[in-house]
């Protein structure tokens, strides 16, 4: 500080109030907060517990345009879902409102959202965090299945999760990595959605991880799966947690389940195409072979302004061609499951889609020396797009 500036601070020194604990604590001392600057701390932070400062903090500030959030990062992009959500817009290097410090190499700031069509309290949700835990024998089984389905030349998507259905959650719960973040973080709960389309829903494992999210919502979740076997165990899942009023399970193939005027087929209980305001498809469009044809009709189906969220298997974007990635595709691909870059390619320069989040991350395969790459994507339908 320059001396000649020391006078004027000490004489408003009297405004400022020292608070010694979390932002969310802090954000409880007034309600009319139009400008937090939350510099670095969030850098530090995993997605829930940024979630957790960000629901006590902005119900407590004006929104835009009094309201707005800054943040610096070490990073180069926007870090956490959770941010991303904020739409943020990153501080060129001579901004003015950019701070002086060199040390950072991006700068942000994001409107505060309007209270009236957004609720970040809801941020946070009850969820059912219990998963099946599989016995050694049990993976067995299940690794077998994936081992008879290799084999054949014609992969009966059907049969295959027939044969290992009480095995499923468990073995696939280490082997299909953060979907809970996907379900949490990616997916605009703030806005209070009513109607959730989930495409290869399988036992509907994923709605476990928002149950608080969708009865506070009263949203209307449609379980879309092609195999009767899993949506068998998804309709146990879904009475078990008292949801039978709010999910409806549909038999169906995305590709095939609305005729050429849009409307679902006879007998399938969907909603009208343009009508959903979230689509989710967890690590299932790696499984279908007309991928493009399945993206597009999801995309379809979303209303303007609706959320298009995927998690899935792919090659890393800054090496989709090292020995490493060409033996994962090769190793899932012998069960039906076939890793394509071009699927987030696709995602990302959809010319109906806005990419709210981006990210790629490694996780081990079970029982194998594999590191598989998963990415997770979020993306809002655009106006004036079909």
């Amino acid at each position: 500080m320059e001396e000649k500036n020391f006078a004027a601070l000490r004489k408003y020194a009297d405004r400022v109030t020292l608070h010694h604990g979390p932002i969310a604590q802090a954000a409880q001392l007034r309600k009319d907060f139009t400008f937090a600057s939350l510099l670095d701390s969030m850098d530090w932070m995993p997605d829930t517990m940024i979630a957790d400062q960000l629901a006590a903090l902005i119900p407590r500030m004006q929104p835009y345009p009094k309201g707005n959030i800054f943040w610096r990062s070490f990073g180069t992009k926007v870090h956490s879902p959770v941010l991303a959500s904020l739409m943020p817009v990153e501080l060129p290097e001579k901004s003015p409102g950019r701070e002086r410090v060199g040390w950072y190499l991006t700068q942000w700031i994001a409107p505060v959202p309007d209270r009236a069509v957004t609720d970040y309290s809801k941020l946070l949700c009850k969820g059912e965090e219990g998963l099946q835990k599989n016995t050694l024998f049990d993976d067995i089984n299940v690794m077998t299945a994936m081992a008879w389905h290799a084999t054949r030349s014609e992969k009966d998507v059907k049969a295959f999760y027939k044969s290992q259905q009480s095995n499923y959650d468990g073995f696939r719960e280490a082997l299909l990595p953060d979907r809970d973040l996907l379900l949490k973080y990616c997916l605009p709960w703030h806005t209070g959605p009513k109607t959730w389309l989930s495409v290869g829903c399988g036992t509907a494992r994923d709605i476990e991880y928002v149950v608080g999210h969708i009865q506070a919502t009263k949203c209307k979740v449609y379980l879309l799966d092609l195999s009767p076997d899993l949506l068998d165990m998804a309709k146990t899942r879904v009475d078990a947690l008292g949801l039978g009023e709010l999910c409806t399970i549909v038999e169906a193939n995305i590709c095939t389940a609305y005729d050429e005027k849009g409307n679902p087929l006879p007998g399938l209980n969907l909603p009208p195409m343009g009508s959903i305001d979230i689509v989710t498809c967890s690590y299932c469009l790696t499984m279908i072979p007309p991928w493009e044809q399945a993206l597009e009709q999801m995309v379809r189906v979303l209303k303007i302004g609706g959320t298009f969220a995927l998690i899935d298997f792919t090659k890393r974007s800054d090496m989709p061609n090292a020995w490493h990635q060409r033996l994962n595709k090769w190793w899932f691909g012998m069960d039906g499951v076939y890793f394509d870059d071009a699927h987030t390619t696709k995602l990302r320069e959809h010319p109906s889609l806005k990419t709210v989040w981006f990210a790629e991350s490694e996780a081990r395969v079970p029982y194998t020396p594999l590191q598989a790459t998963h990415y997770t994507f979020a993306g809002v339908k655009q106006a004036g797009k079909k």
